[in-house]
């Protein structure tokens, strides 16, 4: 029997449609190994159609690995859907090979707002972004953080708000 390695591209692409979806995640997983450009449209419609977010984490994943342009804006999407709350952890992880600052405001909320996982993940590209910030949008992030500041706990201040408060100082 062929494995996955096995599979042609192609093949792989025809997996993504599999109703498994150990099959498609196992698909996404390998093209993105490959970094098997070719599938990345497919990868694309799957990544903001699907509602499994074992599915859609995958197919991020993947993406990211291809470090695909055109899936920065689609898994920026994703944070801001509300279904995906609880599901964002692996979407931020797959943000990484990309700048981050269009989305900086989005990544502050995300920080202040998120469970344990998404509040490192977005203080980690948080950090990681080096270009010049607007001053409006600093503005807006330093009053968001002093707001936040003011009525978090002694554990949030300490893990997320004063690091944050330190960048935008």
């Amino acid at each position: 029997m062929r494995t996955i390695e096995d599979l042609t591209v192609p093949e792989l692409i025809e997996r993504l449609a599999a109703e498994d979806t150990d099959t498609v995640v196992e698909a996404a997983d390998e093209i993105g190994r490959r970094r098997a450009t070719e599938a990345a449209p497919r990868l694309l419609e799957l990544l903001r159609l699907t509602p499994e977010a074992t599915i859609r984490n995958a197919t991020a994943l993947a993406l990211s690995d291809m470090e695909m342009p055109e899936a920065f804006d689609s898994i920026a999407e994703l944070l801001r859907d509300p279904s995906t709350e609880g599901h964002r952890g692996t979407l931020l992880y797959a943000l990484d090979p990309y700048d981050c600052l269009p989305i900086l405001e989005l990544l502050i909320d995300l920080a202040l707002t998120g469970g344990y996982e998404v509040r490192m993940s977005a203080l980690g590209l948080i950090s990681g972004i080096e270009g010049d910030i607007d001053e409006e949008i600093w503005d807006r992030v330093r009053a968001r953080l002093e707001a936040a500041a003011a009525t978090a706990g002694k554990e949030r201040r300490t893990e997320v708000i004063d690091p944050l408060l330190e960048m935008f100082s």
